[in-house]
């Protein structure tokens, strides 16, 4: 098992409000970050206008152990990968764990 780093993420749906919306794996710090940045370019790039409904980061990210197999998807992704469902790990009671400094 090999450590990465999760976000959870969040859709807001005008409307009908937010309700969860898969997670994302990351190397490093700097990965989830650039991934994100990367995730609003995108949306900015399609309009400048703030969408009837879009995802956005949810919660502090932590550290997650994974398979070999998922850490390598996420070793060849370009700043990590996006996946739907629910994430591993219990993220502490709050359902979130910080990342060790």
């Amino acid at each position: 098992m090999t450590i990465v780093i999760v976000q959870k993420w969040e859709e807001s749906e005008s409307g009908w409000g937010t309700r969860p919306d898969g997670y994302s794996l990351h190397l490093t710090e700097a990965d989830r970050q650039a991934f994100v940045a990367e995730y609003w370019e995108r949306q900015k790039a399609l309009s400048p206008e703030v969408p009837d409904e879009y995802s956005r980061t949810d919660g502090t990210p932590y550290e997650v152990a994974v398979d070999t197999a998922t850490f390598e998807l996420v070793k060849a992704s370009n700043n990590g990968i996006r996946r739907f469902g629910t994430p591993s790990g219990s993220g502490g009671t709050d359902g979130w764990r910080p990342i060790k400094t």
